[in-house]
């Protein structure tokens, strides 16, 4: 799947980002990330089946963590989206530190589907999962 979706962004490092433009699953036209933003990495994730955000139907299901996907890194902030929306914070899951992290889960900021992601709240890294997320593949 990498090597189809992901280009190296010339620095030395040879950093994969992602070719397409990433659009809204439901189909409603949004864009919501530009192509060159996100950064390609495999790591595992958090669990975004929660009470109050139930996983929309249409949305490919993620492993259960620790078990780790792909995931489209994209930093310093918000900003870098062209449009993505956030949900309330929840309590992350299975957190057993004495202080439980804070997540928000990202969403179509036109539509509402969701959950693409996640990012802790106040945090400067946003999360979406390359499953859950259309591709702009040039025809």
């Amino acid at each position: 799947m990498a090597l189809d979706l992901t280009k190296t962004d010339g620095s030395e490092d040879g950093v994969l980002t992602n070719k397409y433009d990433l659009l809204c699953p439901r189909g409603c036209r949004s864009v919501i990330l530009k192509s060159g933003v996100g950064k390609w990495i495999e790591r595992s994730g958090v669990e975004m089946n929660t009470p109050g955000h139930p996983l929309n139907p249409a949305l490919a299901p993620l492993p259960v963590p620790p078990e780790t996907t792909q995931w489209w890194l994209v930093t310093p902030s918000p900003m870098a989206f062209e449009n993505i929306g956030f949900s309330r914070p929840v309590a992350s899951a299975g957190d057993s530190s004495a202080l439980p992290k804070l997540l928000t889960f990202l969403i179509c900021a036109d539509c509402d589907v969701g959950p693409l992601g996640w990012s802790e709240e106040g945090g400067k890294e946003f999360w979406l999962a390359c499953s859950r997320v259309k591709y702009a593949v040039a025809q």
